[in-house]
C-alpha cells in the first residue's frame, strides 16, 4: 500500500512538473491569467507557469493584423480607412494584448477624430499623403506601447 502511495505521489509530482512549462510558438504571443487577471505576457519560447493557478488567456500572432475603420468625412470625400499593424513588442502591449484589435481601432478612431481638422480641403482618398499622414500619426501614438502600423489604405465611402 505505502509503494502504491509514493508511486501515485510521484505520478502526481511528474504530471505537476509537465505542466508548468509552456512553448510558445514563433510569431505569437501569449497572455497569462491567474483567478482570471492579466498577470503576464510569454513571448515566444519556453516558459514557467505556476500550475492549476496560471492560465493561458488569449494566443495572439504578432504580425497579420487587420482593423478596419468607420466611414468619416476626410477632407471633400467620406470613407473609412484599412490599417495592417504587427506587434512589435508584447510586453509593452502588456495586456492590451486580449483585446488589440478593439484597443487599436478605438485609439486610431481618436486620431483620425484629430486629425480631421487638420485635413487639407482639398485632400482626398486618392492622395496617398493623406494615407501617410495618418500612418505616421498612428505610428506615433502607438509606438510606445509596442504596435506599428505597416500600412493604411483609404476607403472611399460606397
Amino acid at each position: 500500500m505505502t509503494n502504491l502511495l509514493l508511486a501515485l505521489a510521484a505520478l502526481l509530482t511528474l504530471a505537476l512538473y509537465a505542466t508548468s512549462f509552456r512553448r510558445v510558438p514563433e510569431g505569437e504571443a501569449w497572455t497569462v491569467r491567474r483567478f482570471g487577471r492579466y498577470v503576464r505576457t510569454l513571448q515566444p519560447g519556453r516558459h514557467a507557469v505556476w500550475p492549476l493557478l496560471d492560465r493561458i488567456g488569449r494566443h495572439v500572432p504578432l504580425t497579420g493584423h487587420h482593423v478596419e475603420l468607420p466611414a468619416r468625412a476626410l477632407g471633400r470625400d467620406a470613407g473609412g480607412a484599412d490599417l495592417y499593424f504587427q506587434i512589435l513588442d508584447p510586453l509593452q502591449t502588456g495586456e492590451r494584448l486580449d483585446r488589440v484589435d478593439e484597443w487599436v481601432r478605438d485609439h486610431a478612431d481618436d486620431a483620425l477624430s484629430s486629425m480631421t481638422c487638420d485635413v487639407r480641403p482639398q485632400a482626398s482618398h486618392a492622395d496617398p499623403e493623406l494615407a501617410d499622414a495618418i500612418k505616421d500619426e498612428l505610428n506615433r501614438r502607438l509606438g510606445s506601447k509596442g504596435l506599428r502600423v505597416v500600412r493604411c489604405e483609404l476607403v472611399a465611402e460606397a
